[in-house]
């Protein structure tokens, strides 16, 4: 394994993930068919079944009413209009359109769109001595996808939750901080959330020798990475060529890559490093996986952050700051009358700071961020 290294370019401080070098060339992203954004059963010991494929493409004003719950000052409102339930970012309205959220310029192709994906985030990372054959064979193909560089998902909601779809535009709303003693660039949106979460691996690290000895152990943190990969160009729909581009939480600089600077050469952290010496890697316990600690883990949780190593395709150096995942499961669970499982069964709304720009991930591994969430094709994966 090895850790990520800083080079510099053109006087810039450029981070970069090292990889096999077989993978060097690889573009990782996830085609997916136009299916229903129902929710995840991805999690199959914690969690209720009931609630495992019970968000449906009909709860548009559940999925809804977690973004606005998530982003108070960035969501205006929720309404039902037109027949169908109605978000409204920057001024401007997106219709729920089977979970495609799409202006109403576009409502006509709705069907050209492949929903977004609402998954389940679970309380605990699904062990692999449960997968059932079906699912290890969906996480197979799912691995053999992520070569393709086309997604057709709409992104100028998030473009409005986020503050932008084209590089300069997000540049304009980084900002350069320490975090954990190491400097990052990351959205000023989760600049305080990434206080918080110092300040609570500050204070158990305290009384923690464990935290105190991973916080001393780790390498550079990864963090903004401009990455783009267009599909199809749409412009001559009526839609700029940045909503139909497809970009990772990286790109937004709402995800950090967290690693120590060394890592047993036993250990697994990312399931396409794992791909290139296992052909199945998704098989690998829990154990032999390398993970930061739970009290770490927890804290960016309890922020709104989710972990990768929760993921089918894992990604155990990963968090990415996604609180409306969080609001989804409690709003879901209280639908129920249940409570949702783990520590973290909704979160507040993310603070807001200042900006500012530094550096920049060169165009080299992108990873996929999540499972699909086919939720209704779950039921019976697990065994």
């Amino acid at each position: 394994m090895i850790p990520p290294y800083r080079a510099r370019s053109g006087g810039r401080a450029v981070w970069k993930k090292a990889a096999p070098a077989s993978l060097a060339v690889v573009l990782l992203f996830l085609v997916l068919p136009p299916v229903s954004p129902t929710l995840a059963a991805q999690e199959p010991s914690g969690f209720p079944p009931e609630l495992a494929a019970s968000l449906q493409e009909s709860d548009g004003e559940l999925v809804l009413r977690a973004y606005q719950h998530s982003y108070p000052d960035k969501i205006s409102g929720v309404a039902w209009r037109d027949g169908d339930w109605t978000i409204t970012a920057g001024g401007e309205i997106f219709y729920w359109a089977g979970g495609r959220l799409l202006p109403h310029a576009l409502l006509g192709e709705a069907e050209s769109w492949v929903p977004h994906v609402y998954d389940y985030y679970p309380s605990r990372a699904p062990s692999p001595q449960i997968y059932s054959p079906r699912y290890i064979e969906s996480l197979r193909r799912q691995g053999e996808a992520e070569s393709s560089d086309r997604d057709g998902r709409y992104r100028g909601f998030q473009g409005k939750l986020y503050g932008g779809l084209s590089r300069k535009e997000v540049e304009t709303r980084l900002q350069r901080i320490r975090f954990l003693g190491r400097n990052v660039t990351v959205h000023r949106d989760i600049v305080q959330a990434l206080g918080r979460v110092e300040a609570s691996v500050n204070r158990i690290a305290a009384e923690d020798q464990k935290i105190a000895d991973f916080a001393a152990s780790l390498g550079q943190i990864g963090a903004y990475n401009w990455r783009e990969i267009r599909g199809t160009t749409r412009s001559s729909r009526g839609i700029t060529e940045e909503a139909d581009t497809r970009l990772s939480y990286h790109s937004w600089g709402l995800a950090l890559d967290i690693l120590s600077r060394e890592i047993p050469s036993n250990k697994a952290v990312y399931w396409l490093w794992e791909r290139a010496r296992n052909p199945d890697w998704m098989l690998i316990p829990l154990e032999n996986r390398w993970a930061p600690p739970e009290e770490l883990i927890r804290a960016f949780e309890n922020e709104g952050f989710i972990w990768g190593g929760k993921w089918g395709l894992y990604d155990n150096m990963h968090f990415e700051y996604r609180p409306e995942l969080h609001e989804i499961n409690r709003l879901l669970a209280a639908r129920q009358g249940l409570s949702p499982g783990g520590e973290t069964g909704g979160i507040r709304a993310g603070e807001r700071a200042g900006r500012d720009l530094h550096h920049v991930y060169p165009r080299d591994l992108e990873k996929t961020r999540r499972i699909p969430g086919l939720g209704e094709l779950f039921k019976g994966f697990f065994k």
